[in-house]
Parts: C-alpha cells; structure tokens; sequence
C-alpha cells in the first residue's frame, strides 16, 4: 500500500516538473517527499519574474536620465536664446550702444542696397508698340539722354526671347520660362508674352538687373539706361525702385494708353513724362569706384529727442522712390502714410483713389 502511495506521489511530482519547467507561471512552493518525508527548502519554478523586475528598473533609471539631461539641455538653450534675443530686453539691448552707435546702427540697417547707386538715371518705357515710327522716337529719346554710346538701351522683350530660345538650354531662367509660356503677341504694344501661370513678382526685373550689370561691366562709366517694354506690371515697377534704382521716370511714345495701370502708377507720383517733353541732356558718367553714399552721422542726442523718422519733414525731390512721394501726399491729406497690411502697390492705389 505504502509502495503504491510513493508511487503515485512520485508521478505527482515528474508532472509538476514538467509543468514547471513549460509554465510561464510562478509556482507558489513545491515540497519534495521521500520516503513519506517532506523537505523543508522551498523551489521556485521560475525565476523570470525577478529578472524582469530588475530590467524594468534599470530601463526606468536610463528613461529618467535622459529625461533629466535633456531638459538641463533644453533649459541652457533657451536662456542663451532669451539672452540674444535683444528684443525681449529692451533695457540690456540700450545699453550695449551709446546714442551715436544706436543711430548708426540704425541707419545701416535701413539702408537699402541697390544694384544703382552711384546716381544713375534709368528711363522705362513699359509700350513701344513695335513699329517703325516709334523706333524713330526711341532713337530720339536715346539722343537726348547722351547718345548710343553713353547710354545703356536695354529690351525686356529681347532679353526673354534670348532665354526661351537659348540652344543649349542653359540660361538662367530657361526652364522655368519655357514651360510656362502661354503665348506670344507681336503685336502687344508692351511686353508681348504670356504665361500659364503667374509668375513670382521680380523675375522680370532681375532679368533686367543681369543685363544692367553686364552693360556696367563692359562700361562702368554708364550713367544713363532706357529700358523697353519694361514694367510689364506695377509689381515689377515697385521691385525695380527696391532692388535697382530709385531715380526712375517713365516716358510715354503715345497717349494711346494713358489709362493703363502702369501709366496710373507713375503719374500718382509725378514720375511720367513724355518723351517729347525730354530735353537734351549732356551725357552722364559716373565714376566706377564710387561707393554708395553713406548716411551721415548725426550729433548726440538726449534720450528724449531720439525719434526714428518715417518719412522725412521736406518735399520728396523729384527723383526719390515713388512710394515716398506717395506717403508724402498721403500726409498732407491727413491720412495714414500705410495702413496695416498695405504694400507699395497698395499705398498708391489708395492715394489715387483720394485724388479723384
């Protein structure tokens, strides 16, 4: 009987092995029996779940150590950002400068940069109409300016003409023309091309800035440009005046179009005349080395005189900016010189409004 009884106890312990060892699950105590008597030490099935308690605890430790190094990251980042960024301490950034160098650091970075600063003159004609009568007065109007030879003659119309049908594909702006061309009008009394998408405001007048600087540098001494079939738009006239030049006057062959946009445009501001109005002019040269014109340093002021003038107290000259003149009339109308939001071509168009 007792053999028996062993007998089943042992078999009772092989299956609890068995199981044991293929069981994810911890077995509580086992206690081995022989010989009817019973082992106190206890065993454990499995282990895992002590190893996996001390592998979550170090993932905890290097999830929190990194935690805690990037946020002294982060942090040391952002204080020497806040220390830089003058405009968040307005106290700090007056301090770093005296009254002379915070006017002249001013200045400097009002100044605008343009490709024509050594007071050249340029001329735009935006319509030629393309015929032979017209030529006649474009040759006039290039007499009267100087002559051929001092003065730059520079076509919108034959510079694109040049880069769609450049042979081997490499010009500057090729690509982008060429597959965004709509159509061409020869008889447009302008610019005669079309394309199917509008384009970015200022590619025309860089095309015209690249052939301005190569005629200034086969001749650095041109003081004088006309420039044909150019503005094709206001927006191009508006970056012309902020990337070219700003001594800019736009002459008319006919009446014809005296209404259009661009005519509009510059007769808001006093800039249009006709080409027959032009009187002869000497032949302007500049001198190639001549610097940009540097601001002049003004005297000390006290803390409470310091004011940053928007737009000067007298009259515009008959070159500056049109958009200049613009706010100049604005101001003698008693009303704001730029509403929010308002660009160039904004401005201008309101104060023509005003003016009718």
């Amino acid at each position: 009987m007792l053999r028996w009884i062993t007998a089943g106890i042992s078999r009772t312990s092989g299956a609890l092995s068995a199981f044991r060892q293929s069981s994810p699950f911890r077995v509580t105590r086992i206690r081995e029996i022989k010989n009817g008597i019973s082992n106190n030490p206890t065993r454990y099935a499995s282990s895992w779940r002590n190893e996996r308690k001390t592998d979550d605890k170090i993932e905890f430790k290097w999830f929190l150590l990194v935690g805690v190094f990037g946020t002294m990251v982060y942090v040391t980042v952002m204080q020497r950002i806040k220390e830089q960024d003058h405009s968040k301490n307005i106290e700090k950034y007056k301090k770093t400068f005296t009254e002379e160098e915070w006017t002249k650091y001013i200045n400097e970075i009002q100044k605008k940069r343009l490709t024509l600063e050594a007071k050249e003159e340029c001329y735009l004609i935006p319509y030629t109409f393309n015929s032979q009568s017209y030529a006649k007065a474009i040759s006039s109007t290039v007499d009267n300016l100087g002559g051929a030879e001092n003065v730059g003659v520079v076509d919108l119309n034959s510079l694109v003409t040049a880069q769609l049908n450049d042979p081997l594909g490499k010009a500057k702006y090729h690509i982008l023309l060429a597959q965004s061309l709509e159509a061409e009008d020869a008889n447009a009394p302008g610019f005669k091309y079309t394309f199917t998408y509008k384009l970015k405001p200022g590619i025309f007048t860089q095309i015209v800035n690249d052939e301005i600087l190569r005629l200034k540098s086969e001749n650095p001494s041109l003081g004088r440009f006309v420039i044909l079939n150019y503005p094709p738009n206001i927006k191009e006239a508006v970056k012309f005046e902020q990337n070219v030049c700003n001594k800019d006057t736009l002459l008319v062959l006919d009446n014809k179009l005296a209404d259009s946009d661009i005519v509009q445009y510059f007769e808001t501001v006093d800039k249009v005349i006709s080409y027959k109005d032009l009187t002869k002019k000497s032949p302007l040269f500049v001198d190639a080395k001549a610097a940009p014109a540097v601001i002049p340093e003004s005297e000390p002021m006290n803390e409470s005189s310091v004011v940053l003038k928007v737009l000067p107290n007298e009259k515009p000259t008959a070159d500056a900016p049109a958009i200049t003149k613009a706010q100049y009339k604005l101001r003698e109308l008693q009303q704001p010189i730029r509403e929010y939001g308002e660009s160039d071509v904004d401005v201008i168009n309101r104060l023509k409004k005003l003016q009718k």
